[in-house]
């Protein structure tokens, strides 16, 4: 495992294989941890069910106001709208807190955010930076994740696009989906990834 810091000021995601419809689609895939804020954790252990999505009402704190990652219609977007150099593609999210790229290369696909919790296995001792003055994401490669904190920009695009929510895009064998609660990442093989200030899960 290559040990890395790279931080941010926004982190983003990862996407996977590519589509041209713009209907709507069904939810995110249930292979992938979803958890929302208040909700009850899911396992970052590769072995566990592949089945990790929470249904809406397993906590008292699952209101209108707080809806499952998984509530609503998710609509695919071209991924050539967000276009970047090297063949790449990059975004952010509506909030500015995640910026995401994906590519080909080795280290070259993932998000970062400016404010989310220290991902489980993330080494984010990293002199002279501390843990706060980091950003925390997620490496993608395909079928696996990597948690990382940031001393620098990883995964920011120039002129960065919002990619709005309830909507999802998918590039180079990786699809991520941008939600109220978080962005959330489809490394294939049943693994991914949840970002947000509130949450940095994945299995």
């Amino acid at each position: 495992m290559r040990t890395v810091v790279i931080a941010i000021t926004c982190i983003g995601f990862a996407l996977a294989g590519c589509s041209s419809s713009d209907e709507p689609t069904d939810a995110m895939p249930s292979v992938i941890p979803t958890v929302v804020a208040g909700a009850p954790a899911t396992s970052t252990d590769a072995s566990a069910s592949p089945s990790v999505t929470p249904q809406p009402g397993n906590s008292e704190s699952d209101s209108p106001a707080t809806p499952s990652v998984d509530s609503a219609p998710i609509t695919p977007i071209d991924p050539a709208r967000y276009a970047a150099i090297n063949n790449e593609v990059g975004w952010k999210s509506p909030s500015g807190n995640v910026y995401c790229k994906l590519g080909f290369t080795a280290f070259s696909s993932g998000c970062q955010a400016t404010n989310a919790p220290v991902p489980d296995g993330a080494d984010c001792d990293k002199p002279p930076f501390s843990a706060d003055e980091m950003s925390k994401g997620f490496f993608l490669d395909p079928g696996q994740v990597t948690p990382m904190c940031f001393n620098q920009g990883a995964f920011g695009v120039e002129n960065a696009q919002p990619l709005e929510y309830n909507t999802s895009i998918s590039f180079n064998g990786y699809t991520c989906y941008s939600r109220v609660e978080a962005m959330v990442c489809d490394a294939g093989g049943g693994h991914g990834f949840v970002l947000s200030m509130q949450q940095a899960t994945w299995n």
